[in-house]
């Protein structure tokens, strides 16, 4: 009876013991498991027994797929500063696919006063809306001039400027020669960023005669032009000499000195079909 009660009493601590020791086994045997298939997994994933054949064409499918993200026509980084680089130094040397037309509709003009006269001389081929001009306007405003007109020329040219046609100086010979050279080439260059299909030329100044108040003013053209030709070649486009292509053009001004009658434009356009071919 004795040792009866005392089972008894043993019997919880008994099964705490038992189930104590079953899990500790069962731990064991879940570690020595996991720990032999680890290494076999980890082995596979570093050696995969993919034959070399299809992993090339895996690889070949994904340079594919990556490849197909990118535009065919999309040049690399170097090869975009490369085309920059050469489009810029090559802007001006662009020849128009068209010849000028014989209405002048791709054709615009911008300058001062003189070229101004163009509206006011009612020749039957330059289109007043094709003349960007602003009476006494220096050549520092000629950007301003295209810049604020540059949607609308493109529209009034049916999308494409072919040439360009600058002349300023009737109201800059009182500036520093330097700065009216700078002033140029500035111009110049932003004609070439708004209109880079655009075939840019450079006119000589007009003459002009002195005054009582500008007794020497008869000799600036002949140092404008110095500058305008110079700077036509250091940007590398056209310049063409109106004046000396009109050798009676003196005849032709008002009696301020400094601006010209109707009948100079004609003669004007004349310079321009007979010439421009030949310089491009």
């Amino acid at each position: 009876m004795t040792s009866f009660r005392k089972y008894k009493y043993l019997k919880k601590p008994i099964n705490w013991y038992l189930s104590l020791k079953a899990t500790i086994v069962t731990g064991l045997l879940f570690l020595l498991i996991f720990g032999f298939f680890l290494p076999l997994r980890a082995g596979k994933a570093n050696n995969p027994t993919q034959s070399p054949d299809s992993t090339a064409k895996e690889t070949q499918t994904q340079t594919q797929t990556k490849t197909r993200t990118i535009p065919a026509s999309a040049p690399s980084t170097q090869t975009i500063v490369q085309s920059e680089s050469q489009s810029r130094s090559s802007l001006s040397t662009i020849v128009p696919s068209r010849e000028i037309k014989a209405d002048f509709s791709n054709v615009i003009f911008v300058g001062d006063s003189i070229t101004y006269g163009f509206k006011k001389s009612h020749n039957t081929v330059v289109k007043q809306d094709h003349v960007y001009a602003k009476i006494g306007a220096h050549v520092y405003e000629g950007a301003k001039l295209l810049g604020d007109n540059s949607n609308i020329i493109r529209s009034r040219c049916n999308g494409s400027v072919d040439y360009v046609f600058l002349m300023f100086g009737a109201n800059d010979f009182g500036y520093d020669m330097r700065s009216y050279q700078k002033w140029y080439k500035e111009l110049i260059e932003s004609t070439k960023r708004m209109f880079p299909e655009s075939k840019i030329i450079l006119q000589s100044v007009m003459p002009m005669k002195s005054t009582i108040d500008q007794p020497q003013r008869n000799l600036e053209p002949q140092k404008l032009n110095k500058i305008v030709k110079a700077v036509a070649a250091e940007e590398d486009v056209t310049y063409l000499d109106i004046s000396k292509s009109i050798p009676n053009a003196t005849n032709l001004l008002l009696s301020d000195g400094l601006h010209f009658k109707s009948e100079l434009y004609p003669l004007w356009i004349a310079v321009i079909k007979n010439n421009v071919k030949q310089l491009l």
